[in-house]
């Protein structure tokens, strides 16, 4: 997924039953939960995406992530976002 800057990521999930943590690159392909910091557990996370660059998340309840619950974001900056097309009246 791409997204031009501000955004939000929302993720919608049964709480209780799912959480989301931000990882690294490498965390993300390996399906590790990161060593520092805690989960997103509300069951409605908006995550604002504030500042260019990827993003990574997944989910950490065990076996979820495994099974492709997690999410790759691309943050561009709004001065890379393509200029409009004119259009003729």
């Amino acid at each position: 997924m791409s997204v031009y800057l501000v955004c939000h990521a929302v993720f919608n999930y049964q709480q209780g039953s799912h959480n989301v943590f931000k990882v690294n690159g490498t965390e993300f392909k390996q399906c590790l939960k990161p060593l520092v910091g805690a989960p997103f557990t509300s069951g409605n996370d908006e995550i604002e995406l504030d500042t260019a660059g990827r993003k990574w998340y997944i989910c950490g309840v065990f076996g979820h992530c495994i099974a492709g619950q997690k999410l790759f974001i691309t943050v561009f900056e709004r001065s890379a976002a393509p200029a409009p097309t004119p259009v003729s009246l």
